[in-house]
């Protein structure tokens, strides 16, 4: 990171991390720098969004939309800066990036003017492994409900997706799914890993391999709209490990897609199961064994 001072006088001093930034005797950004994207939706609409805009005597913030605008929208904070008026105040700013509309709002908005909703519920759709007798189809599943939920292949049903299921020669889930997702293989570890599930995802729609993330990013990409597809337990039960030829796998290893959470529970569209509230704690303890995890973008 570079560090720039500008010193033509005493009260101008401006310590800039990361970007080059103007100050004047009115306003002073004190520092800024960037931090890790995390989502959060509009707390009071009585805020607004400005632009640090260089004039020819330093600084100066323009108002350029109002967040009454954006009542329901979720924005990605990707920086922030201390920011000292002309009256003596300092406040802390954060850089947002509107993430549910197709054309993207940027700007600056006072940190206190965010907040990160208690409760979110994408209400994500539910599509039944089992009606199909697709007994070991929950990946695809999962992966179905969160793309219908974007919008994507709506018109396409579980039997259809399979179809285009990518399969692994060596029945290894780090290359493709291993067995048939129909009927249970013996000695086959039957799933597909979040690496080449979300490679098959991405020809359809924006999906992420984000797996080593903490349960707070999970709930930080629900407030962004982004379904998620974890691997957890069937039950939310302990794990039971087996040793394989590409390493270890969870035996009990289940998938299902992550709709919302609210305070001590977490949402679910489970294939196997149906929609239900799950509470934080089983939650937590089952997702923590792998910490695999898939986002719809």
């Amino acid at each position: 990171m570079r560090k720039v001072l500008l010193g033509i006088f005493s009260f101008l001093a401006l310590l800039v991390i990361g970007t080059v930034g103007y100050a004047s005797s009115g306003t002073q950004i004190l520092s800024q720098q960037k931090v890790t994207p995390f989502g959060r939706v509009t707390g009071t609409t009585k805020g607004t969004l400005v632009a640090f805009k260089k004039t020819s005597s330093g600084i100066q913030m323009a108002t350029t939309h109002r967040l009454s605008q954006y009542r329901n929208t979720a924005w990605t904070v990707s920086r922030s800066a201390s920011v000292r008026q002309a009256n003596g105040r300092s406040q802390r700013y954060v850089y947002v990036t509107s993430t549910n509309a197709k054309r993207h709002t940027t700007g600056w908005v006072l940190k206190r003017d965010l907040k990160t909703p208690s409760k979110v519920n994408l209400n994500a759709p539910y599509i039944s492994q089992n009606k199909v007798k697709a007994w070991m189809g929950c990946e695809s599943a999962s992966l179905l409900e969160g793309l219908h939920y974007k919008g994507a292949m709506r018109s396409t049903g579980l039997v259809a997706f399979m179809k285009k299921l990518p399969r692994s020669k060596t029945n290894n889930p780090n290359t493709g799914f291993a067995g048939s997702p129909y009927k249970v293989t013996p000695g086959v570890f039957q799933s597909i890993f979040p690496k080449p599930l979300a490679k098959w995802g991405n020809r359809y729609h924006s999906v992420k391999n984000i797996s080593g993330a903490k349960v707070s990013k999970l709930r930080s990409e629900l407030r962004m709209n982004h379904p998620v597809v974890v691997y957890v337990t069937l039950h939310f039960a302990k794990a039971h490990y087996g040793h394989y030829f590409w390493g270890t796998g969870i035996n009990n290893s289940h998938v299902m897609l992550l709709d919302g959470y609210k305070n001590g529970a977490y949402h679910v569209a489970d294939p196997n199961q149906g929609k239900y509230w799950v509470s934080a704690k089983k939650f937590t303890r089952s997702y923590n064994y792998k910490h695999y995890a898939v986002t719809i973008q």
